[in-house]
């Protein structure tokens, strides 16, 4: 995503001396790493989550119960627009979700488990080199995997835009704290959100 990327540059030093810390930080569980770019129509965000805080296990699902609880996972995590609630008055619409882990099969977690039990298989001896092609920074080499999630809106009146609630703690109750880091028009912001304090305002 653009703005993402643009964030990382944005922020400068922070790619170069911050980003190591910010990846093994993102393992501690209860807690989560989000970034939010904010440009013109355009808002995109990125979560960096531990598993943990979103499902009940860690590792590639093997049990039938596994599988259904990691759809479920991503069918919630799919329906973003109640998750992430922008300003009503900007009249913004979810237009793109992806999410990425490195013990998820890709199918898994876009398409709701079509197809994943041939692909599986299919990968079974390879399975650990492949998770670490396709994902989250080697998280599955030290038994801590994590979940990264891609949310991007367009909004109609990105004028009147100025807040963002973010409703993942009550669908997930193992997560507890959100580190927040924002690029918005005027500027940058940091911001911690708790349970009982959910809402970005800008």
């Amino acid at each position: 995503m653009k703005i993402l990327r643009i964030f990382f540059i944005v922020l400068g030093g922070f790619v170069v001396l911050g980003a190591p810390a910010f990846a093994r930080e993102a393992h501690v569980h209860g807690l989560a790493h989000m970034n939010v770019g904010v440009e013109g129509e355009k808002v995109e965000i990125k979560l960096v989550s531990p598993l943990a805080n979103v499902i009940s296990f860690e590792y590639r699902p093997e049990t039938d119960a596994q599988k259904k609880e990691v759809r479920n996972m991503a069918a919630v995590m799919r329906k973003a627009d109640s998750l992430f609630v922008l300003s009503a008055e900007a009249g913004c619409r979810l237009k793109e979700v992806s999410l990425e882990s490195g013990v998820m099969d890709d199918c898994m977690l876009s398409s709701g488990g079509a197809g994943c039990a041939e692909i599986a298989h299919a990968r079974h001896e390879g399975g650990k080199r492949e998770a670490h092609e396709h994902g989250a920074s080697g998280d599955h080499d030290h038994g801590h995997a994590g979940l990264e999630v891609e949310v991007s809106f367009m909004c109609r009146h990105p004028e009147k835009l100025n807040s963002m609630k973010v409703d993942l703690f009550r669908v997930f109750p193992n997560l507890h704290e959100m580190e927040v880091q924002m690029v918005i028009p005027g500027g940058q912001k940091a911001a911690e959100l708790t349970p009982e304090s959910n809402t970005l305002r800008w």
